[in-house]
């Protein structure tokens, strides 16, 4: 695309109101620790070249970088602001000196991306990721977009703004989100523009997986680590900011699994409906009713987009915490299905032998190989054939690096 993405022709965004935590346009979740660090790097003037912000999704990267390029560039939104730096409603959607790329599908219109970058400048938690996200338009479109940084669109896009000089602003700033997508012969690309910065550019890199990139690249920045969200911060933010009921909220925020973005936008008569699909799931995987599973399998696949499927492992994950919790005694209201004690005791009273460490950590796998676009009716599969076992107290059926074994595997657990 030739044109700069933090840029656009479009009417102004909607400012949030002036509220506790926000100035200007910019709202912050949580993060007070890394926002006092952002802080002080300004207040002392030791700004690096780059930064990397790495945390888990939903987390408030996107928002954290937009709001540290703009208190260096003069425009506070990063709460109390520090000596020198003033509060006003412009935002880096109309600053000359930060540039904001995303990583993009191999097919993109203009129109299209202008929209998403539209709509994190009305509001910085908003899904735009294309990967993530690969309709505006229906909440169910689950096509496969994968996103990334490719040769092109870095030359002609990226490494162009890397050499701007600032035109009224302290630093030419570059944020760059998602650098895990980086295609390999970008990186090393982009290492040179890490090794041989200008004068006066800045480098704001995002993360969802740290591990995933070269050690040289973390190297050459300083590391800005987001701590995954509380509940209770969650829930302000949907009480405060979103306009979601009290109690509402308050089963939002445990389900969120620490992911404010995605939480916002789940619908709450969709919830309790997957809830219900969700106790029939751990019931046919007990019993190990194969035509029900691969039905339900594919009822999720084909009915969410993968925002979707993380808030189904998500309420499977609080499902099975909340058996955990009756099962060692805990007080109902530390139970988030309370509504579902019945439910809850009957499970506890059947699967007394159960592994519930084990199935929680086949959901934290099931989340990486959803992020690595595995079809997700396979993921369901797999997870079902393991809890089968699981919840007889009885080892996998099948060995870690043998995944090719679990289909034949239903039939020999339902022939025992």
């Amino acid at each position: 695309m030739s044109e700069n993405i933090s840029k656009s022709n479009g009417n102004t965004p909607e400012a949030h109101p002036q509220q506790k935590g926000i100035i200007g346009a910019r709202r912050l979740i949580g993060q007070e620790r890394l926002r006092e660090q952002m802080w002080r790097i300004l207040a002392e003037d030791r700004i690096s070249h780059a930064y990397l912000i790495s945390g888990q999704p939903g987390s408030g990267k996107k928002a954290l970088a937009l709001a540290f390029a703009e208190a260096i560039n003069g425009v506070s939104n990063l709460g109390d602001p520090a000596p020198g730096i003033r509060s006003d409603r412009r935002s880096w959607y109309y600053h000359p000196d930060i540039h904001v790329y995303l990583p993009l599908p191999s097919t993109v219109t203009r129109d299209e991306l202008r929209a998403r970058v539209e709509l994190l400048a009305a509001d910085p938690y908003e899904i735009v990721d294309f990967a993530m996200r690969p309709s505006l338009t229906s909440q169910e479109d689950s096509k496969n977009r994968r996103a990334f940084y490719s040769v092109e669109y870095f030359n002609s896009e990226v490494r162009k703004s890397a050499y701007l000089r600032p035109n009224e602003g302290r630093r030419n700033i570059v944020i760059i989100t998602n650098i895990e997508t980086m295609r390999k012969e970008v990186v090393n690309s982009f290492l040179k523009l890490l090794e041989e910065p200008g004068e006066q550019v800045m480098f704001i890199l995002t993360t969802d997986k740290l591990n995933a990139l070269l050690p040289t690249v973390i190297s050459r920045c300083q590391l800005l680590a987001c701590q995954p969200l509380q509940p209770d911060q969650i829930f302000h933010g949907l009480t405060a900011y979103d306009g979601i009921p009290e109690d509402d909220a308050r089963f939002l925020s445990r389900i969120a699994g620490g992911n404010y973005s995605y939480t916002r936008f789940y619908d709450l008569e969709t919830l309790q409906e997957n809830r219900e699909d969700i106790i029939r799931f751990l019931r046919m995987s007990y019993t190990v009713d194969v035509e029900g599973i691969l039905e339900m399998s594919q009822k999720w696949q084909s009915g969410y987009s993968k925002e979707g499927q993380l808030a189904i492992i998500n309420m499977i994950e609080v499902f099975l915490r909340d058996i955990a919790l009756y099962s060692a005694g805990a007080d109902e209201s530390l139970i988030t299905n309370s509504d579902r004690m019945e439910v809850i005791s009957n499970f506890c009273s059947g699967l007394k032998d159960a592994r519930i460490r084990e199935m929680l950590e086949t959901l934290e796998e099931a989340r990486m190989l959803l992020s690595q676009n595995i079809q997700p009716r396979l993921i369901y599969t797999v997870m079902a054939n393991r809890f089968a076992a699981w919840m007889r107290g009885s080892e996998a059926p099948v060995l870690a690096g043998q995944p090719w074994k679990h289909m034949p595997s239903v039939t020999e657990i339902r022939e025992s």
